[in-house]
């Protein structure tokens, strides 16, 4: 295995391993990567002395077991439903995951993302597999190998204390977050109880507000989180407690909900507050194993029957 593997070769790798109608090889010496209607009759590898090596086998089947790996990390519960199902689905899997993921732009980033990540991964292990087989030593795979998600989202999001600049879009996706949280409820109740709840509320821009957005390098509104102060007559101590969390559609499923509420924990014990609660209520409670993650625990449980369909 007398050829380097730079970055170039793998990006040429990869793009000939997701050609499904040529075989490709890369010759031994030049590292020089030829379809194998490109390589010389006299050239030909045979079984005698090959100087050609057959380039990662990438076959439908194990671009579906990266999807499904993909699937499983994203934070975004509807999102990933909506993935799995496609999964599924049987026909047309491919197609149908790639129109789901253009729905959502940034989440389709970060699946190119992770499967180019997936690729190299491959052809590292290719590339060492041939090398042992050469009698040589297995080499390191490049340092950004790494495939947390959430490390890709440092520099395309900054979370910064809410601005008098962010109030406008911070109040039209609280309500509209809220309202989509009771989608069977009727509109105008829901719209009711929103401005019942906001008005007991301080400002988010008050002392008694704790509110952290999340914005693009262009400084677009992105998400939020807002916690206020409380005091619990049972439980002591300070008590902080989180009154949204929102992301604005087009940037859901890629962590920056829980990038939020990281901030907000590590803000909240620097200031000594003894206790971070949240209550999850109508499609929000899909979020409670997302809670669970970062180390939340139920404390209570509303349970709900409609008894016009209740048989004994």
């Amino acid at each position: 295995m007398e050829f380097t593997l730079n970055s170039e070769l793998v990006e040429q790798i990869i793009f000939a391993m997701e050609d499904q109608q040529n075989e490709y090889y890369v010759h031994r010496g030049s590292g020089e990567l030829l379809r194998e209607d490109e390589i010389e009759e006299d050239e030909t590898p045979d079984e005698s002395e090959d100087p050609f090596v057959p380039i990662p086998e990438w076959r439908p089947v194990d671009g579906f077991l990266v999807m499904e790996k993909f699937v499983a990390r994203l934070r975004n519960p509807l999102l990933r439903d909506q993935l799995k199902d496609a999964l599924a689905s049987g026909r047309g899997v491919f197609r149908k995951f790639k129109d789901i993921l253009k729905a959502s732009p940034e989440v389709e980033r970060l699946w190119f993302v992770f499967k180019e990540r997936e690729l190299r991964k491959v052809v590292w292990q290719w590339y060492n597999e041939h090398r042992e087989l050469a009698g040589l030593e297995r080499l390191e795979e490049e340092p950004e190998q790494e495939d947390d998600l959430e490390d890709l989202l440092a520099s395309d999001f900054a979370i910064l204390p809410v601005l008098p600049r962010h109030l406008d879009a911070l109040r039209e996706l609280d309500e509209r977050a809220f309202m989509t949280r009771f989608p069977e409820a009727d509109p105008d109740r829901v719209t009711d109880l929103f401005r019942e709840s906001r008005g007991t509320l301080p400002d988010p821009q008050s002392e008694g507000s704790l509110v952290f957005v999340a914005e693009t390098p262009e400084e677009d509104f992105a998400g939020f989180i807002w916690a206020v102060e409380q005091t619990d007559p049972i439980v002591p101590g300070r008590i902080l407690r989180v009154q949204q969390l929102a992301v604005v559609q087009r940037y859901q499923g890629v962590g920056l909900g829980s990038m939020l509420l990281r901030r907000m924990i590590v803000e909240a014990r620097d200031r000594g507050y003894h206790r971070l609660r949240s209550e999850l209520s109508g499609t929000g409670l899909q979020l409670a194993g997302f809670f669970r993650e970062l180390g939340f625990q139920t404390i209570t449980q509303d349970m709900g029957l409609d008894p016009t369909y209740w048989e004994q």
